[in-house]
């Protein structure tokens, strides 16, 4: 008699936890799953407003072959683009932001305060950092150009002409290590503080100590802000779109990446189903990048396989 009243409880129980969890699951299935498997149908179609006819792999064909003509020429000129970026900027990001996580984790006054100020940009929305930043570099009226030719008296520079906008945007970019710093600063100060005490000991200096204990002992942290850092800079949309004005990234495509190409494709040309062929050549290189990173990951130390 219990055991029947201990199962039927448990089987109210758990009626009434997939109850709960139903409006998560059905807006995963309507709001994530089916636009996936939608796009991956209409990859295969010539997908327009009123016209939708299956292609085969033609969409994917004009992107990789030559014969695509002005489709295969933009597709790949932003994926260079992005690749520039990426491979630039990633490694300045993590840079910048362990050598400021390592200086505010310092025992020195004031460190919180500058850790916090530090952090703001990254609460910023990109939409407003970008046009705040399209004023100030202005070649008019832009601070920097108005410091250079007023204050300094020397020639204004471009910053938005194509050879200069994507080294002016990397150089934006590292005063948003912030959000990284956080991580970082969680990082440093999960070490075991009797590590540098034993090496103080031995006579270890404190580059000694951040070489042999600190790079170590936190290099799950770089795992993560890599894997992620790589996979946000590879989507970058939001700041050149601002930036720029439109989704050719300015002039010459300078800025262009791949996913404002696709939005190119996708509203500008009234081509949905070449879009989502894009979109899933682009999902297919973020993860062969982000599975060769994690089989090269022996470089990682975790404090549990000690």
């Amino acid at each position: 008699m219990n055991a029947k009243r201990i199962s039927k409880r448990q089987f109210l129980a758990d009626v009434w936890g997939w109850l709960l969890v139903s409006p998560l699951v059905l807006g995963l299935l309507i709001f994530t799953l089916y636009p996936l498997l939608s796009s991956i149908v209409y990859s295969f179609y010539d997908k327009r407003m009123r016209i939708m006819e299956f292609v085969g792999w033609q969409n994917f064909r004009d992107i990789f072959s030559s014969e695509g003509g002005v489709v295969h020429q933009e597709f790949f000129h932003s994926l260079w683009v992005t690749f520039k970026y990426t491979v630039i900027s990633v490694p300045l990001g993590m840079i910048l932001g362990y050598l400021l996580a390592t200086f505010l984790c310092a025992r020195v006054k004031g460190n919180k305060f500058l850790l916090t100020l530090y952090y703001l940009p990254a609460l910023i929305p990109a939409v407003v950092s970008g046009r705040v930043w399209a004023d100030m570099l202005n070649e008019e009226y832009g601070v920097f150009n108005v410091l250079l030719t007023q204050g300094l008296g020397l020639n204004a520079i471009s910053f938005t002409a194509p050879e200069n906008l994507l080294w002016a945007y990397i150089w934006l970019g590292t005063f948003h290590v912030g959000g990284g710093s956080i991580i970082w600063s969680a990082g440093i100060r999960s070490v075991d503080r009797t590590y540098y005490e034993a090496a103080s000991l031995d006579g270890a200096n404190k580059f000694t100590q951040f070489v042999k204990i600190t790079l170590p002992l936190t290099t799950p942290y770089i795992f993560y802000n890599l894997i992620m850092g790589m996979i946000g800079a590879l989507q970058l949309f939001d700041g050149p779109y601002v930036l720029t004005g439109d989704s050719r990234g300015g002039a010459d495509n300078a800025l262009q990446t791949v996913v404002m190409c696709i939005y190119e494709t996708m509203f500008q040309r009234d081509s949905s189903g070449l879009a989502c062929a894009m979109a899933w050549v682009l999902c297919l290189i973020v993860g062969v990048l982000t599975l060769i990173i994690f089989r090269t990951n022996r470089w990682v130390h975790y404090a549990d396989e000690d």
